[in-house]
């Protein structure tokens, strides 16, 4: 079992903008929908994402410990410059290719209009 951080996102590896800059716990794993049985049971091997509340109220309302999209980035803004910095380090790092960046960067915008609707 991988180790995870406060977030629920594994520690291990190369940590790609959108878990470095989180709008979510991603998982690489999903338990089946309930209504078709075996709901203790792994559906394939289909990841999940368990999104962040948007807000502290809403957080605090479904007892999620995780901090809110609010608590964690003052703005669209602040949050997508922080994705374009982590994928930066990657491209430092030879890890990602420079001309990749600006596209995990209209993936995050893409994340976070649907996340934050």
């Amino acid at each position: 079992v991988s180790a995870v951080d406060a977030d629920g996102n594994e520690v291990g590896g190369i940590a790609l903008p959108e878990v470095a800059v989180p709008l979510g716990t991603h998982t690489g794993w999903t338990l089946r929908q309930p209504s078709i049985g075996g709901e203790a049971q792994r559906l394939v091997f289909a990841g999940a994402t368990i999104p962040f509340a948007r807000t502290r109220l809403e957080r605090e309302a479904a007892g999620d410990p995780r901090p809110s999209i609010e608590e964690r980035y003052r703005s669209r803004e602040d949050y997508l410059e922080r994705v374009r910095r982590a994928g930066a380090a990657l491209v430092t790092q030879r890890y990602m290719l420079e001309e990749d960046v600006e596209l995990e960067v209209a993936l995050a915008a893409r994340a976070w209009d649907h996340w934050t609707a």
